[in-house]
């Protein structure tokens, strides 16, 4: 009974769920065996980052999309493999990156 009056008195879902978390970056990070990637959604924007190691390189991509339609591709090969720390400095240092950047 009282999960019904406390609904009553926030208003409809829709409108709690438009605000802030709809509002912030969605940050989605996966580990795979050779690596890591993230995503990050907000809007109409979608920023993607892969790094794959193997026993001679790392291999980075970075891609940026708007609307559906990639607007930047930027791959990178070291020529060395990179540690586990490594490669998760390098996807928070990317994550707060894109993060500082957008206006929400």
């Amino acid at each position: 009974m009282t999960a019904a009056l406390a609904w009553a008195f926030t208003g409809t879902g829709t409108a709690q769920a438009a605000g802030p978390a709809a509002a912030s970056p969605q940050v989605e990070i996966k580990k795979h065996s050779t690596g890591k990637e993230a995503t990050i959604t907000y809007g109409d924007g979608e920023w993607f980052i892969h790094i794959d190691v193997d026993q001679d390189r790392t291999m980075i991509i970075r891609t940026e999309s708007h609307n559906g339609k990639e607007t930047k591709n930027q791959p990178e090969i070291v020529e060395r493999p990179m540690s586990n720390a490594e490669v998760d400095r390098i996807i928070n240092d990317w994550v707060s990156g894109i993060k500082s950047t957008l206006k929400p």
